[in-house]
């Protein structure tokens, strides 16, 4: 669920992030394909221009005086020349400009450099109806982007022709087949439309990277504070959180310090900065279960402060707090790397050696009873001493935490019972042991 609930964020990221890139590059694409159409139309349109015209000013020079049809022969000549032989000139301009001309009589094509399948010039056929209406009849020029000849789409433009009284009497048209324009466009787009693509790509991949790093560090705080939230004070927040620079980051840090306030208030005894007994319960069962599974050796010491009382009654509970507090202090830095030193109730401690036989174990509950020993606390104009009895027994793996416990405590009294200052051993008696 877990994974499937990560890969839905991440989903939800990469169609917040690269659907507006890819709307973007959608947009961008559209509009340049359709500026650069309409640049490369304008181009097509003003050179056709050019070439109707400068057809119809060789026509004219070469060709000069009226139309006429000689019945006998149906020959149409202009002046004393054949009509036909302006096919020549016509070649020629195709060879320069590379599009198609047609000369008109009337609406009839009388001259053209369009052929048929047989290959044979498609003269005697007729204009577009719409192309007589403007521009025979209407007397204009005219440009098209779309127009039907011999079955193939042209781009197409078309002059009128008039006579010495400034009478129409035909037209001649200058055209380039649409896949030729279409050719040069997609010859122009293909650059742009290759460009925006590996852009958007690039971005893609740049926001997959994001996402996937984003979805990660959600994950990781998404797990910490689940581990958090079932009492986990232990769960330790992944680098790809701690190291963020952003609100994410930040949030991280702060779930740490709540991590951290909540792990005080849960773990730690508020006066002495211990852990709190239902901490050292839970503690010395997680070593037991350790020694357990490894085989390995444990010690467990119960600590009393000798004649505390005194120190409420004599001086007030000021003076016991700051008692309490020297001396859990002493135990806290020397049970550091040794194991858990916890307040175990009023002015008694648990402490809990890990790895440790009852020999080294000893050793160190011995040292920090000195420390102890030694130690004097400055109340008003006093300086006071303090001394503490400890009893330690070699844990036992077999044995629960209660029985750990009662054989703690019983080598604790034989110590203040023996005069107290001393570290007492005591031993597991066969009577205490489980079922």
């Amino acid at each position: 669920m877990k994974k499937r609930a990560g890969l839905s964020l991440r989903k939800r990221l990469l169609c917040v992030t690269l659907v507006p890139i890819l709307l973007f590059g959608i947009i961008i694409i559209a509009c340049s394909c359709n500026q650069l159409a309409k640049s490369v139309h304008q181009e097509v349109e003003s050179g056709l221009q050019n070439v109707a015209q400068s057809a119809a000013y060789m026509f004219e020079k070469e060709f000069p005086g009226e139309y006429r049809q000689e019945s006998s022969i149906a020959e149409m000549y202009k002046g004393d020349k054949k009509v036909k032989e302006a096919v020549e000139i016509l070649g020629r301009l195709k060879e320069i400009s590379g599009a198609d001309i047609t000369i008109f009589y009337k609406d009839t094509r009388i001259v053209t450099t369009i052929y048929d399948k047989n290959d044979k010039p498609i003269i005697g056929t007729k204009a577009n109806a719409v192309i007589i209406r403007d521009v025979y009849k209407g007397g204009t020029e005219r440009f098209y982007a779309e127009t039907s000849i011999n079955d193939q789409d042209y781009f197409a433009y078309y002059c009128p022709l008039y006579d010495s009284q400034k009478k129409c009497t035909g037209m001649i048209f200058a055209g380039k087949p649409s896949h030729y324009v279409s050719g040069i466009v997609l010859e122009g787009v293909l650059p742009i439309v290759t460009l925006i693509v590996l852009a958007t790509l690039a971005m893609s991949v740049i926001m997959w990277q994001y996402s996937v790093r984003l979805t990660n560090a959600m994950k990781n705080l998404q797990d910490f504070l689940m581990k958090v939230e079932r009492g986990d004070f232990t769960a330790e927040l992944g680098e790809i959180v701690e190291e963020r620079k952003d609100e994410l980051g930040r949030i991280g840090k702060s779930a740490v310090q709540m991590q951290c306030a909540l792990r005080e208030l849960v773990e730690q005894d508020s006066l002495t900065k211990l852990y709190n007994r239902h901490y050292g319960e839970i503690w010395l069962r997680k070593v037991i279960e350790e020694s357990a599974g490894k085989n390995s050796a444990f010690s467990v010491a119960i600590a009393d402060i000798d004649f505390f009382k005194k120190f409420n009654d004599n001086y007030g509970h000021d003076c016991g707090d700051l008692v309490l507090r020297k001396v859990s202090n002493i135990m806290k830095k020397n049970m550091k790397r040794q194991g858990c030193a916890a307040r175990w109730g009023g002015e008694e401690f648990l402490l809990v050696f890990s790895d440790k036989g009852l020999e080294e174990s000893l050793e160190e509950t011995q040292r920090i009873a000195d420390k102890i020993k030694r130690l004097r606390i400055s109340y008003g104009d006093k300086e006071l001493g303090v001394t503490v009895t400890i009893g330690i027994i070699e844990g036992d793996p077999q044995r629960n935490m209660d029985e750990l416990i009662k054989a703690a405590d019983r080598a604790l009294y034989e110590g203040k019972e023996s005069g107290r200052d001393r570290v007492q051993v005591g031993i597991l008696e066969a009577d205490t042991a489980s079922d």
